[in-house]
């Protein structure tokens, strides 16, 4: 049975909510690539929230080339979902405050290990905003075969009802 855009839109953004790191893919000035595992959280827009250093090659490079790639998977059931855009910076009165405290939470969520940011000075830390302008999930769990029901281009918009 095929799911409608609205289901196949929900079941993916529980899957971001779900989990908590993926790989940020970035381009230097060089053009040369590079991908890093970041902890995150996001929005009900697929916007994702991740925190850096000022000297990472990956906020060089957004500073060079401010756009990202960014890919969440898993395994054992196997999806994935995928989100390019836009990334910035976030400033103190943007909104920085709304989901630092949250992110925070995540780094520091595991009882044995922090993530390793939390290890690093705090002055160079920023907060970074990757907005979803293109979003693709998909699902090989379904029983259907073919990249028409596997795959499904999804709108960063809130919600598709009015």
């Amino acid at each position: 049975m095929e799911l409608d855009s609205e289901t196949k839109r929900a079941t993916a953004l529980a899957f971001l909510k779900d989990h908590t790191a993926g790989v940020l893919a970035t381009v230097s000035r060089e053009g040369k690539p590079h991908a890093s595992i970041v902890y995150y959280t996001c929005d009900d827009s697929f916007s994702i929230y991740f925190l850096t250093l000022m000297s990472s090659r990956k906020y060089q490079a957004l500073q060079a080339n401010p756009w990202g790639a960014f890919v969440v998977g898993n395994q054992d059931a196997p999806q994935t979902l995928q989100i390019e855009g836009p990334v910035v910076e976030l400033k103190q009165n943007d909104e920085m405050g709304k989901h630092l405290p949250e992110l925070v939470q995540r780094l520091t969520s595991n009882a044995t290990y922090f993530a390793p940011l939390t290890k690093m000075d705090p002055s160079s830390i920023v907060v970074m905003w990757l907005e979803g302008k293109w979003i693709r999930w998909g699902d090989y769990t379904i029983p259907e075969s073919g990249n028409a029901h596997v795959f499904t281009e999804l709108d960063a918009k809130e919600s598709f009802v009015d």
